[in-house]
């Protein structure tokens, strides 16, 4: 996800351009003190000339930095009415940096229930369809990549850093084959702007059910993700769905456990 000095910027759930340096940095303090209510909702941010003297930038710079978060929607800007806080309903919160913002504001628990109330709207139709829809070269691909989470499972050879981080790797590609499979490119581009905060909630899941080991509960997750594969490579549509569901369910569980320590 995007770094203060280091910002992409969206089109709508689309591409990205890199903002770097400062005018990275200037969208980047804006951002987060935006999403974390600094300045309420239809209220006016601090005049240009203020943010100027305060970001130590010149006026160029908060005048790009406006336009982008206006961008974002987070902002409007009128020569009669100053610049003021849209409603969050005009916001762009798929985009990438603004979910970074809301995890920097302390807004990480409504983040991730955000996220993985998503998660279960889509992936268990996306399971159905793919395992209607898939051909041949699609089931390859999602054979192969539950091929490449099964051997990251079973591996002992990685230290805890790099076990976790291949382990996540290999459940996105998995989730991904699948999203594939569907051949749709809306919901492509739909699901490569969540799985950009998935580590987010993996992370979550691991220390709500207080692993210390890297193998330690992680068996439960395993079958849950091969009973979808096993529904899939059967042609189940309706198991793999269900599994699907299953599987979800059981994060969101460990999430709200986590939330309630």
């Amino acid at each position: 996800m995007g770094k203060t000095g280091n910002l992409r910027r969206l089109t709508p759930i689309a591409g990205t351009i890199e903002v770097r340096g400062i005018l990275g940095a200037a969208v980047a303090n804006l951002g987060v003190r935006i999403v974390g209510g600094e300045w309420p909702i239809g209220s006016v941010i601090a005049k240009e000339a203020d943010l100027v003297t305060e970001l130590d930038v010149s006026r160029s710079v908060i005048r790009e930095a406006c336009r982008i978060l206006g961008a974002k929607g987070l902002i409007r800007s009128r020569t009669s009415d100053g610049t003021r806080v849209q409603p969050r309903a005009e916001w762009r919160l798929l985009d990438p940096d603004v979910m970074d913002w809301r995890i920097q504001a302390g807004d990480r628990e409504g983040l991730l229930r955000d996220l993985l109330k998503l998660r279960l709207v889509l992936e268990p139709g996306i399971a159905y369809s793919a395992t209607v829809m898939a051909d041949d070269a699609a089931r390859e691909k999602i054979d192969a990549a539950w091929d490449a989470k099964k051997f990251i499972h079973n591996d002992t050879t990685l230290n805890e850093h790099d076990w976790r981080a291949a382990f996540i790797e290999a459940d996105i590609a998995f989730h991904q084959a699948f999203v594939e499979a569907v051949s749709s490119e809306m919901l492509d581009q739909v699901f490569s702007v969540i799985s950009s905060a998935l580590d987010l909630q993996f992370d979550h899941q691991l220390e709500a059910l207080g692993r210390s080991n890297r193998l330690i509960g992680m068996d439960g997750s395993y079958e849950m993700h091969e009973r979808v594969y096993r529904a899939f490579i059967q042609k189940d549509a309706t198991g793999a769905e269900n599994a699907m569901r299953n599987l979800i369910h059981c994060a969101i569980n460990d999430a709200e456990s986590g939330f309630q320590q």
